[in-house]
């Protein structure tokens, strides 16, 4: 069955497995973007979904 939304890029289970490992390992959710080649929401989204802690981002705040 093809999905309705093209665009969206399924997981596979290795990088399900090294998201877990990134995130373990302190991994912050841009760095894990980055290395699994993914958007930062993605990566947000499916640790959330699978109930995987991730470090956080340094926030930019204003004076």
């Amino acid at each position: 069955m093809q999905s309705r939304y093209p665009l969206l890029k399924r997981w596979t289970a290795e990088e399900h497995e090294r998201l877990k490992a990134l995130a373990e390992a302190g991994g912050r959710p841009d760095e894990i973007a980055a290395e699994l080649n993914r958007t930062e929401a993605a990566v947000r989204v499916r640790a959330w979904q699978h109930g995987i802690a991730l470090g956080s981002a340094p926030t930019k705040r204003g004076k």
